[in-house]
């Protein structure tokens, strides 16, 4: 008797690699680092609020600390480490290897990692963006800012993500590789030089932001145009999954 094996559904492939990446991620010192980068602005917005009307405007203080503690440092930082965790674990114990052998096309499995990593940085992101702006504006949404940051976090966490995922399949030291762009690319370079702007995820993030609110703060002023940020985020997220599913043709047997 003949067994006919049906193709495999390229939506069943995508649940087992959503489960496998949340087995490799969910650790002790991921939960840790991630919990620590969110409770960050939400502590400067208790504080920020416990003083009432001597604070002073709202406005500017969550335009501060999402540029300064969410775009800046919560976001790229967890979208590092969920784009890097995954593949890196599965590197070590043999699972990546299993993973290229199937017939799964490889852009697919960097594709799903991209979704599943976007999908945890943006939401994660977005409920920083989120508390801190509910604790410091009581609840209100004065100029848009919380929500057009909500908006812009999903945006930038989802770019962010694409590019570290493709970082962990084309460099054998992806942690360091991140940490090295986030601090010295986004935190120096595209704010000395106001050309490198118009490479900068960060600066992406903020256009969106800039774009959906009524602030006129100058922490908003002289961004890339929308445009350019929108074309910007999805050529990177296209060349990170073409990168990294060229990169899993010829997987890397030891690290």
């Amino acid at each position: 008797m003949t067994v006919a094996y049906g193709r495999v559904s390229p939506w069943a492939t995508a649940r087992v690699l959503i489960q496998l990446a949340w087995a490799r991620t969910f650790s002790v010192t991921l939960v840790a680092g991630v919990s620590g980068l969110l409770l960050l602005p939400v502590l400067f917005a208790l504080a920020f609020a416990t003083r009432g009307s001597l604070s002073g405007d709202p406005v500017t203080f969550l335009v501060q600390r999402y540029d300064t503690m969410v775009c800046a440092l919560a976001m790229p930082l967890i979208a590092l480490l969920f784009g890097t965790s995954a593949f890196s674990a599965e590197t070590e114990d043999g699972t990546l290897l299993y993973l290229v052998t199937t017939t799964t096309p490889r852009w697919w499995i960097a594709g799903v990692r991209v979704v599943y990593a976007s999908m945890m940085t943006g939401l994660l992101s977005a409920f920083a963006v989120w508390s801190t702006g509910a604790i410091a504006a009581a609840g209100s949404n004065p100029e848009q800012v919380t929500s057009a940051f909500t908006v812009a976090v999903l945006f930038g966490g989802a770019t962010y993500a694409a590019l570290f995922t493709a970082l962990a399949l084309l460099t054998r030291r992806a942690l360091v590789a991140g940490l090295v762009y986030v601090l010295f690319w986004e935190g120096a370079l595209s704010g000395t030089f106001s050309a490198l702007r118009y490479l900068s995820v960060r600066q992406w993030t903020l256009s969106v932001a800039s774009s959906l609110t009524a602030s006129s703060e100058p922490l908003l002023q002289d961004r890339p145009s929308l445009t350019a940020s929108l074309v910007g985020a999805a050529l990177l997220v296209a060349l990170s999954v073409y990168a990294g599913g060229r990169r899993l043709q010829q997987p890397r047997m030891q690290r």
